[in-house]
């Protein structure tokens, strides 16, 4: 499909950690305003929300706008910079990799120090170096040089951007897919119910969001499914691509393989009778799908079950190698066939 690719990149593009998604957030809301796309929702926690159609049942579709990182600690007499793991960053991605901290006077490039292999005994080379053993530097030589870049204790660190939308034939690498690729899956379901309005807007109100703060805790999830109070709940996140031959065991993780269409996720907190409806659409339609099976718990779909007064949850998900790590990969062919299940089961009134 490819549609508005210069919407995915800008999103990927756009610094968003938890809690301070608002450059992201832009770019989410001047595309949902353009297309006119009737706002619905905001909150304080900084979840937004837009929608389409006027009927009794409220269909909430979603996925988290933030990305994994980090804040700074400490800044040491010589101007090397301490961080806390505050959002899911793989510190092994982190070794020798470049980073951005988000200070006030602007973006700050940072690079993650790596001692030389050649002072390090053979059990250091094998040993995973501890979080707060790391160091950026950002070529100061004091603290009072870091502090007049605008860092200071606190300050957000992201990875740096990493944009590719054409990754060999079919594939997507960058930065913080993990969820800006949901994102962009709900605006562009959004577009397609809007060609097919007519058929569908009596029965639902369709409420396309980008939640905020999922990597530390899906807080956002909690604010907002208490506030929105949905009927059903599709939520879109990614799950671990289980092929690559990165060692990862099928027999815990299951079978899920880039490229093989989107995963229709099983557990305590996904509905069964969502889920068999959305095969039976893939079925009819000849919409690649996957199928596996997890815990409640870990996305937004738990706390949208919880917090609501009573809806019905289901997540459907897009695989993902290399999750946490500024060079994820997915597969366009498994976004397509998540945007094309989930306008079908719309359009034709199944849920």
């Amino acid at each position: 499909m490819k549609d508005h690719k210069d919407f995915l990149y800008n999103l990927l593009n756009a610094y968003s950690p938890s809690g301070c998604e608002t450059e992201a957030l832009n770019v989410w809301d001047a595309f949902c305003l353009a297309q006119n796309f009737q706002p619905y929702y905001q909150d304080k926690i900084g979840n937004h929300a837009y929608s389409l159609g006027h009927g009794p049942v409220k269909i909430l579709l979603s996925g988290h706008i933030d990305e994994v990182n980090a804040r700074v600690i400490n800044i040491s007499k010589t101007g090397m910079i301490s961080m806390v793991n505050t959002g899911g960053m793989d510190r092994k991605s982190l070794i020798a990799s470049e980073v951005v901290i988000l200070g006030d006077n602007g973006p700050v490039r940072g690079i993650v120090g790596k001692r030389p292999i050649h002072l390090e005994s053979a059990k250091e080379r094998d040993a995973m170096e501890d979080f707060e053993n790391l160091r950026i530097d950002v070529g100061a030589s004091s603290d009072d040089e870091v502090r007049q870049m605008g860092i200071y204790e606190g300050c957000i660190i992201v990875y740096r951007r990493n944009v590719n939308l054409d990754f060999g034939q079919y594939g997507i690498c960058s930065n913080s897919l993990d969820d800006k690729i949901a994102v962009y899956i709900t605006a562009m379901i959004l577009l397609q119910l809007q060609k097919y309005q007519s058929q569908w807007d009596k029965q639902y109100t369709v409420i396309g969001m980008a939640a905020a703060q999922e990597e530390t805790g899906c807080r956002g999830a909690q604010v907002a499914a208490k506030n929105i109070n949905p009927d059903i709940s599709i939520d879109f996140d990614v799950t671990f691509s289980t092929d690559g031959d990165l060692g990862i065991k099928h027999e815990k993780q299951g079978s899920v393989v880039l490229g093989k269409g989107g995963v229709i996720m099983y557990g305590p907190d996904k509905s069964i009778r969502i889920a068999s409806i959305l095969k039976d659409v893939c079925r009819e339609h000849q919409i690649p799908f996957q199928s596996t099976a997890g815990r409640a718990g870990g996305t937004n779909t738990n706390q949208i079950q919880l917090m609501s007064a009573d809806c019905e949850t289901m997540l459907v998900s897009v695989p993902n190698r290399n999750m946490h790590t500024p060079v994820e990969v997915c597969d366009w062919r498994d976004v397509e066939s998540i945007i094309t299940m989930i306008t079908s089961a719309i359009t034709e009134q199944r849920l």
